[in-house]
């Protein structure tokens, strides 16, 4: 992995080796964010002496500020920093990273989830609760180890820890990239490689066309991190993925799919998909999605966990940056034992962004 650590740092020098150059536009600030109320009933399934809320509510506010700027040589430098003002998240910052955009493509530098995730984007299109609004994961008690949170990018492994990425120029429709992450933590400084897993390394590529009255896509990547523990087996928390992704928009619909392998050096394999619809007309949206998950739950388990969830989703546009949303969501999980844990509910709130 020493070789990643080697293209960063070639990547870094390429950047920093361009003839020195002057800002020609003044630097521009931008503020923005977005805050989001949900209120989710819902019934599921209990074991003996739990006693489940079947209502609960959910928020999410963040804040951002974003610097750009041109300089005279015609490289475009941008800054950007999230906040949780009000989320989930103990981190006070969500996202934050500069990226630098030449003719020779961007590098970026940062807490930023990898070139993965920014390339594929929500796997599915869903007209009111995004992919990094997992909400109704959440409000269902998990019964298996089956990750629902960015469950088909490689951001369910580094999070937006610190890293840097180089992504080509479009060529054709294709772009390529490589994103490293020293550790999937938000530490600094030199690091035992006894403490975290370390070294992930992330290479993607997509492709855009279009047809008449559309256009398609695909994407797919390979990811790798090396266990703290240097070995396979009890313990072990290294991991190899890859994953595809596929859709294609035609007038007011969309239609996505994608599906994601992860080898955990501990032996819980995981094999996740997912495919969904929207249709939007003026400011209406109506989405539907399916997922399923399996995964084993220790090494040699002779039955697998499995999760399955459909979700119908509903959006409103009441004017720009405002709208409110009503899911209806229905899930089974099914544990270690073989035993079936279902449960379903609805979803309603607003969301503003601005």
């Amino acid at each position: 992995m020493r070789r990643g650590v080697y293209i960063s740092a070639g990547l870094l020098a390429a950047a920093t080796a361009a003839p020195a150059a002057h800002a020609a536009d003044a630097i521009t600030l931008t503020l923005g964010g977005r805050i989001s109320e949900f209120f989710v009933v819902a019934s599921q399934a209990q074991a003996a002496g739990e006693d489940l809320n079947s209502t609960s509510m959910f928020n999410d506010t963040r804040i951002s500020v974003e610097g750009k700027t041109v300089l005279d040589n015609g490289i475009s430098v941008r800054a950007f920093v999230r906040f949780n003002a009000v989320a989930r998240d103990a981190r006070d910052v969500d996202e934050a990273y500069v990226d630098v955009v030449t003719s020779f493509g961007r590098l970026r530098a940062g807490e930023k989830a990898g070139l993965n995730t920014t390339t594929i984007g929500d796997p599915v299109p869903e007209a009111f609760v995004t992919v990094d609004q997992e909400i109704l994961g959440d409000a269902l008690s998990p019964r298996t180890g089956i990750v629902l949170r960015d469950a088909f990018t490689f951001k369910r492994f580094t999070g937006n820890a610190l890293g840097v990425s180089y992504q080509t120029p479009e060529i054709s429709g294709f772009k390529v990239g490589v994103a490293y992450h020293p550790a999937p933590a938000t530490l600094a400084g030199p690091l035992d490689n006894r403490l975290v897993p370390n070294n992930a390394l992330d290479i993607t590529g997509g492709y855009e066309g279009d047809f008449s009255g559309g256009t398609y896509r695909f994407a797919g990547g390979y990811f790798h991190m090396n266990s703290r523990t240097g070995a396979s087996g009890v313990g072990a928390d290294g991991v190899q993925a890859w994953n595809l992704s596929a859709g294609a928009t035609y007038g007011g619909f969309e239609v996505d799919a994608a599906y994601m392998n992860i080898l955990p050096d501990n032996g819980t394999n995981e094999q996740a998909w997912t495919v969904g619809a929207l249709y939007g007309i003026g400011p209406f949206q109506v989405s539907a999605d399916y997922r399923s998950a399996k995964r084993k739950p220790f090494r040699f388990a002779p039955m697998k966990e499995q999760v399955d969830r459909a979700t119908l989703q509903t959006a409103y546009k009441l004017g720009p940056g405002i709208s409110v949303g009503l899911a209806g969501f229905y899930a089974e999980q099914k544990d270690t034992t073989g035993k079936d844990w279902d449960g379903g509910g609805v979803l309603g709130g607003v969301k503003i962004g601005f």
